[in-house]
C-alpha cells in the first residue's frame, strides 16, 4: 500500500500544475478538453485515493508516568 501512496502523491503533484505543464508541453496540447477542469478532477481523485491508501505507523510507544 505504500507504494500506491507514493505513486498517488506523484500524480496529485502532477495535476496540481497541469494547466502549466499544458500549456508548455506540445503533446498535452493534443488532449481534449479544459485544462482546469481536468486539473482539479485530477487533483480531486488522486489526492483522495492517496489519502484512502495513506496508513499511518500504529507502532507507537506507551508513555507511562513513573
Amino acid at each position: 500500500m505504500r507504494e500506491l501512496y507514493k505513486i498517488f502523491v506523484i500524480l496529485t503533484a502532477i495535476f496540481i500544475f497541469w494547466p502549466v505543464l499544458y500549456g508548455s508541453v506540445e503533446a498535452l496540447r493534443r488532449i481534449p478538453g479544459d485544462p482546469t477542469l481536468q486539473a482539479v478532477m485530477g487533483t480531486l481523485i488522486f489526492g483522495l485515493l492517496a489519502y484512502a491508501t495513506y496508513e499511518e505507523d500504529t507502532e507507537k510507544e506507551e508513555l507511562t508516568a513513573s
